[in-house]
């Protein structure tokens, strides 16, 4: 069957919806500080939605597939990632830890626990999230991430690359494995549901976005917010609103993507005809493609021109439209070519899909 009939309109209009934040988000290093709150905090919800649907789409077609297969493309996406880290960042993988780190990682483990009862996922994401907090207040969080450079070479301790992978490397295990437990339990219960579950999902996502938000900019004692000043402004030029996660933050993204994949799922979508949903069957690829581009076309650009980073706001958004407008090319040419020659191998399907 063509992959176009397998997949959820919805659900890719949704992926695609996060690639739209995610490239302008993952370009602000070549954005001029200090960046618009506005701009920080829609760029701090890609993250949380691709590891919640990732975590979705495997209890939900997990019994489709065996452990080994996951295995093999939790090991593929594993890989990007490390790629991306030693080619483009001239970086040694598993000390900075990138997002596809944590998704790579979670794939064969939701498998395995695909069947757990949905309270123990929820009490599992709860643990997840209430360590964080508590690691965080223990060894503290460092501003800096770790990033060992090759040329720049040194060993970094045990005890510091352990609180790179699991407190402050740049998407580590704690809280963002526990998007994933989230987003199992979330698309499970969203899939399985019977009428009327969706309205109750539309006020739980609601009431958490609401309360996030007062908790962002509230000045509440022992509440680390953007009100008090404990979120960092920016980290190496990223400016996410998730550095270090907190309570606020937490509370707020989970509650946008269950809110925003609620009401997507309500509509209805032309999926040959929808930007979005065509971004979104390509995320792997975008994902891959927007930081080449940042990295070997944009800041080479920018500082031809004599300058550390782009000031305007408007050539900041022409910037982003022509990044996603030369991704779009690529990726029609990749859809037209894989349809003619379907990929067999497994690395292919991840990368460009099937």
């Amino acid at each position: 069957m063509p992959e176009q009939q397998l997949r959820v309109p919805w659900i890719d209009t949704l992926r695609g919806l996060a690639i739209i934040l995610m490239v302008p988000a993952n370009l602000a290093p070549y954005f001029a500080e200090p960046h618009p709150i506005w701009f920080r905090i829609l760029g701090s919800f890609a993250a949380p939605t691709f590891i919640m649907l990732s975590a979705g789409m495997i209890v939900m077609r997990g019994e489709k597939h065996n452990l080994s297969y996951y295995l093999k493309r939790g090991g593929i996406v594993l890989g990007v990632g490390m790629l991306l880290d030693m080619l483009l960042w001239k970086i040694f993988p598993f000390t900075s830890f990138d997002v596809l780190y944590p998704i790579g990682l979670a794939m064969p483990l939701l498998y395995l626990l695909r069947r757990t009862d949905s309270r123990e996922l929820l009490y599992i994401s709860i643990i997840i999230i209430l360590a964080t907090y508590v690691l965080q207040a223990l060894v503290g969080y460092h501003a800096e991430p770790l990033e060992v450079y090759f040329d720049d070479m040194w060993t970094p301790s045990v005890v510091r690359l352990l609180q790179s992978w699991f407190v402050d490397g740049w998407f580590p295990v704690f809280p963002w494995l526990g998007y994933a437990f989230i987003g199992a339990l979330f698309f499970r219960t969203l899939f399985a549901e019977g009428t009327g579950t969706s309205h109750h999902f539309i006020t739980l996502g609601a009431g958490l976005t609401v309360i996030g938000f007062v908790l962002l900019f509230a000045p509440i004692p022992f509440i680390r917010n953007i009100a008090d000043g404990t979120i960092l402004v920016t980290r190496e030029g990223y400016s996410e609103i998730f550095y270090p996660p907190t309570f606020a933050y937490i509370f707020t993204s989970i509650g946008i993507v269950i809110l925003s994949s609620t009401l997507l799922r309500r509509m209805t979508f032309n999926p040959t005809h929808s930007v979005l949903g065509f971004f979104g069957r390509h995320s792997m690829m975008v994902y891959i493609l927007h930081q080449v581009i940042g990295s070997l076309v944009v800041e080479p650009i920018v500082n031809g021109y004599g300058e550390e980073s782009i000031t305007s706001g408007p050539i900041f958004t022409l910037v982003n439209i022509s990044v996603l407008a030369v991704i779009a090319l690529i990726c029609f040419i990749i859809e037209t070519l894989k349809y003619r020659y379907p990929p067999r191998s497994t690395v292919l399907q991840v990368l460009i899909g099937r």
